[in-house]
């Protein structure tokens, strides 16, 4: 009870304060700090001793009797929760430094609580505000490190902290040994399991990785590396942190996973996940810098064999998106549509899109990609005569996209035959009364795309190309839609049917429009428009439908420029008969004819004849691989046979005649039994000729100690090829491997 006149004890003065509060409520920077250390100040005076012949002498801080006194005082206030603490704090400035390590030691809480300890959470809460404000009392008594810790434990302790910086920091400084007796590591792991850290951290850091958020997981993974080999931080990170020395070891293009936080990447984010990919962390395990430096991820075995894992192709693919991104949306998409949607990365790829986005017209860059995806996927007919509509006049204005994105995409065929499929759909709307303006437009325009598109019309007859003159304009068009749709007078609606099937729709009535009504309705035994005759080939479906990574390679090759003098009729029956065959077949085709030499002649001959010979083909062989062979074999310029004979070696001369006659028979030959034409200059004669010449020339070679010459890498790969049984193959890029002299 408080004496009248007299001042309250210490301990009354410090509970009219709000500092116990204070750290209850975990708020260590509402602590009334210089309250209580003036009430400690005042305790010091008051407790200083004296006698009746003597003034009172003052208690020195910082000195054993000073350190005694606050003990014996703290004493009888220990266990009260938060007090105790309070009263430490506010004694920190007076006591020594080992008096005041061991005080705020004394608070430390066991690292194995009691399970029945429901106070635990306070007690630590408490303690690390302790160590906190120690640094505001007495700077000396906590170094940097565990003030630092305690900041950052305290934070998670109480749910503020989310992100990974903090805990960083928390490891960097626990992960020093000076942090030991305040911090043990396993107090440090205790908090951190009871706040389930572990799983918040692996749930954010998985949705980041998820949403390719490369810049934010960064952030969150940037100090780990100042992290990695601290005497303790190990303990705790195996704990906390799954596969942190992916993340560690991870070193990104900064500047390049900060771009891909921009508007014009975002809504391409999901399906640009596999390139984003190469950009992240390594998660093949072999600790490199990026993932693409260890493996192609979902690149792995797209694309033509040997290019998709290639790391070259990998960075210009990272290095086209960061261009991309620098012109526009549409041109990120045109990435997307070349090199993800095709499910195929080659540099043909990449060299298309290069050549867009020299123009740097985001655009342009709009149009081709409605192309790419007209061509090679299931579009509907109005959707594909818009995108051929609106590629066409790109390709027009800028010739240097014509090698990349004409000729390659056969648009001399493909782009009358969307047309004639739109005219087709549109005389099918007249004929059903149900006359589409908008199909109308579209025919327009695709119509006079291809007029204006002169670079393609020595391909076509002009017959066509009369017809494309033919067209109406987009005015009179409308005028006889309106007319059509607003007419009572039967004779002017067969006149505007006459019109827009024939000027429009390009076909030729089968006789002429009868005066009954309703003359086109499907009912109506009257006249019907029907599309032309085109002066193209429609193409077979084989040749626009969606076919695996190794006919699809086929199909890129038989389109290209090596075969264009070879008959359409031949490569469609291959690519349907691809179908047939197994992927084996179709992958060892597809390396070998990478170009029409002689020497890709005589390589697809060897592995023909081989395969005719061997278990997979039951000895049997479909009749377009010999006739694709024996055409290209025909487009090679004269003298074949005489050049063949010079650069072969004798081994792969006698492979390349002996499976001649094991794939055609004697069909090769120029005159055969039934008197067909075979390959220009090859007659049993010249072979036999030849066999002589080369095996007279091996012999004197022999003879005159030239068996140990020297020979190149490629020519011993041929000889044992050839006595090994194995295939004599150009290399995909077409370069021979078993040209030699006799």
């Amino acid at each position: 009870m408080p004496v009248p006149g007299r001042r309250p004890s210490w301990q009354q003065q410090l509970r009219q304060t709000r500092a116990s509060d204070a750290l209850m409520a975990g708020k260590p920077d509402r602590f009334p700090l210089t309250e209580v250390q003036e009430i400690a100040n005042w305790l010091l005076r008051d407790r200083s001793p004296a006698t009746a012949f003597t003034r009172r002498r003052s208690v020195i801080p910082h000195t054993d009797e000073c350190d005694v006194l606050f003990a014996n005082e703290l004493s009888t206030v220990k266990g009260e929760l938060a007090f105790h603490e309070a009263a430490i704090i506010a004694s920190l400035h007076l006591l020594s430094y080992d008096q005041a390590r061991g005080q705020i030691f004394s608070l430390r809480p066991s690292s194995v609580p009691d399970p029945t300890d429901v106070f635990f959470d306070h007690r630590l809460s408490v303690y690390l505000q302790c160590i906190i404000l120690s640094q505001r009392a007495n700077p000396d008594v906590c170094s940097e490190d565990e003030v630092t810790a305690a900041k950052e434990l305290f934070g998670v302790a109480k749910g503020r902290v989310k992100g990974f910086p903090s805990i960083l920091r928390l490891l960097q400084a626990v992960g020093r040994e000076t942090c030991e007796a305040l911090m043990p590591v396993a107090l440090v792991k205790k908090v951190l399991k009871k706040s389930h850290y572990r799983d918040n951290l692996v749930k954010e850091l998985e949705e980041l990785r998820r949403a390719r958020k490369w810049f934010d997981a960064y952030k969150l993974a940037y100090d780990l590396r100042n992290v990695i080999g601290l005497p303790r931080a190990d303990k705790l990170l195996c704990d906390i942190f799954p596969d942190y020395t992916m993340w560690a070891t991870w070193r990104p293009n900064v500047k390049r996973i900060t771009s891909w936080e921009g508007e014009n990447l975002a809504p391409y984010r999901k399906r640009l996940a596999p390139v984003l990919d190469l950009e992240g962390p390594d998660t093949t395990g072999q600790q490199r810098k990026t993932l693409r430096m260890s493996s192609p991820g979902a690149f792995a075995g797209l694309g033509h064999p040997g290019f998709s894992s290639d790391r070259h192709i990998l960075d210009r693919l990272l290095d086209d998106l960061d261009t991309s991104l620098t012109i526009g949306p549409a041109t990120v998409d045109l990435l997307v549509a070349l090199c993800i949607e095709t499910n195929s990365l080659s540099p043909r790829c990449l060299d298309q899109l290069e050549a867009a986005m020299e123009l740097r017209h985001d655009p342009s860059s709009k149009a081709l990609a409605g192309l790419i995806r007209a061509i090679t996927s299931k579009t509907s007919s109005s959707a594909s005569t818009m995108a051929f509509a609106a590629a066409l006049p790109v390709l027009t204005i800028y010739p240097q996209l014509r090698k990349q994105f004409g000729a390659v995409n056969d648009l001399a065929r493909r782009s009358p035959t969307a047309l004639s499929a739109a005219q087709h759909q549109f005389c099918r709307s007249l004929a059903e009364d149900r006359a589409s303006e908008r199909l109308a437009v579209g025919v327009l325009a695709l119509g006079n795309a291809l007029l204006h598109a002169d670079w393609l019309h020595e391909h076509w007859q002009p017959a066509y190309i009369n017809m494309l003159r033919n067209l109406p304009t987009e005015r009179e068009t409308k005028e006889k839609m309106v007319m059509l749709n607003n007419t009572h007078s039967h004779a002017t609606k067969i006149s505007v049917l006459d019109f827009l099937a024939t000027r429009l729709g390009g076909a030729l009535l089968s006789s002429s429009f009868p005066t009954t009504p309703s003359p086109l309705s499907p009912s109506s035994p009257g006249a019907t428009p029907t599309t032309p005759l085109l002066p193209v080939v429609t193409e077979d479906p084989i040749w626009y439908s969606q076919l695996d990574i190794e006919r699809s390679a086929l199909r890129r090759l038989l389109r290209g420029t090596a075969f264009q003098h070879l008959s359409s009729s031949i490569t469609t029956a291959c690519l349907n008969q691809s179908l047939a065959e197994p992927d084996t077949l179709i992958r060892e085709i597809t390396r070998i004819i990478v170009d029409n030499t002689d020497q890709v002649c005589v390589n697809l001959t060897i592995f023909l004849g081989k395969w005719i010979a061997s278990s997979s083909s039951g000895g049997k062989l479909h009749e377009s691989w010999r006739t694709l062979l024996l055409q290209m074999m025909r487009e090679r310029p004269p003298g074949m046979l005489e050049r063949c004979g010079n650069q072969l070696t004798l081994s792969t001369w006698e492979s390349w005649v002996d499976n001649l006659t094991r794939v055609f028979g004697d069909k090769h030959l120029d005159v055969v039994g039934d008197g067909s034409i075979g390959v220009a200059g090859f007659t049993n004669a010249r072979f036999s000729e030849w066999t002589q010449r080369k095996q007279s020339a091996h012999t004197r070679h022999k003879m005159g100690g030239l068996v140990m010459r020297s020979v190149s890498t490629t020519t011993t790969i041929t000889r044992a090829s050839a006595t090994s049984g194995s295939s004599d193959f150009t290399a995909s890029s077409g370069t021979p491997v078993s040209m030699a002299s006799p």
